[in-house]
């Protein structure tokens, strides 16, 4: 069981100006329901999550590895915060900040932070833990942007530009011993969701329908989501899974992009053929390059070495003072 004792997890290291020294990480295959089974060791956790220590808890059960992180470092500055969750208000879950790509005021993307810290505690159907959970939405939504990115008319274009996995460590308050984060980088998407064009139309918690873009302009943006989503399902093999107002984002021209890639089915790892693959569904034969469905994806996946990192990482990155500055 987790340790019982105060929760220290603030200040955020998550804060504008802070400037995360990051590396290129290669993230694990997809786990859990239709991808296979879970690679990570079942820990018990305490129901009372505001007891635990969460930083204890995530340096003793720090995130997957499959290879250490290698390559050059570069540097990713915090500028935005767009979503910073809080497992004690709204459920906890990835943060999503803005900012500049190795000091470059011309390069500003957005970042999806898999911070197993800022997770549920436990998840009551699966009993995964905080980082297990990380791990898991980590390891869909690189697979999901791994797999649209090179499709024609899809990477890019209906959903945001992919820049790659990345990882990083920050300090704890434990002195000498840092933890480690994943971090998936993508295109900064200009506009708003859906959503928050409903929140501008809301009086006394009810949509002033009025106050919505008129109704030609509804109805455009509710065709070229539902072709948009079609399109990554048919052209990409992905279903995004969680299609809401919230993930559908509107461009100043008017073009949607779709956004929120972690509950995705992914079709090549997943344990089901795609839907245009069934007999008669279309006339297309099953795909060449894959591999024969007698070798499925969790057994290619279990052939990999999947480990969890040591507490101090690899060597060469154990000894660098602390990342965040």
């Amino acid at each position: 069981m987790a340790t019982a004792t105060r929760t220290s997890i603030s200040p955020t290291p998550y804060r504008e100006g802070v400037e995360l020294r990051i590396r290129k990480h290669v993230p694990p295959e997809p786990f859990g329901g239709g991808y296979g089974p879970c690679p990570r060791c079942k820990v018990g956790v305490s129901q009372n999550a505001m007891s635990v220590d969460r930083v204890a808890f995530a340096l003793d059960n720090p995130p997957l590895e499959t290879e250490p992180p290698a390559g050059k470092e570069h540097s990713f500055s915090i500028t935005g915060l767009k979503t910073l969750r809080r497992f004690h208000v709204d459920g906890g879950g990835a943060h999503v900040v803005t900012g500049y790509f190795d000091r470059d005021k011309d390069v500003v993307c957005l970042a999806k932070i898999y911070d197993g810290v800022y997770y549920p505690l436990e998840n009551e159907d699966s009993g995964w833990d905080c980082m297990t959970l990380a791990d898991a939405d980590y390891a869909i939504e690189a697979c999901a942007y791994e797999t649209m990115q090179p499709v024609e008319g899809v990477g890019a274009k209906l959903v945001p530009e992919y820049h790659g996995t990345w990882t990083f460590a920050v300090a704890t308050n434990q002195p000498g011993r840092r933890r480690w984060v994943r971090m998936l980088l993508l295109q900064l998407v200009r506009g708003e969701t859906v959503l928050a064009k409903i929140h501008k139309a809301t009086k006394n918690d009810a949509i002033q329908h009025p106050l919505l873009p008129d109704q030609e302009t509804r109805l455009r943006i509710l065709k070229d989501t539902l072709e948009a989503e079609t399109s990554i399902l048919w052209n990409a093999e992905v279903l995004q899974g969680d299609l809401s107002p919230r993930n559908v984002m509107v461009q100043p021209d008017g073009s949607v992009v779709i956004v929120d890639f972690n509950q995705a089915v992914v079709y090549p790892f997943y344990h089901r053929r795609h839907p245009k693959y069934n007999e008669g569904a279309h006339p297309l034969p099953p795909p060449t390059h894959r591999a024969p469905l007698a070798l499925c994806p969790w057994q290619r996946y279990l052939r990999r070495s999947v480990v969890p990192v040591g507490k101090l990482g690899p060597p060469e990155l154990a000894r660098e003072p602390s990342n965040v500055r």
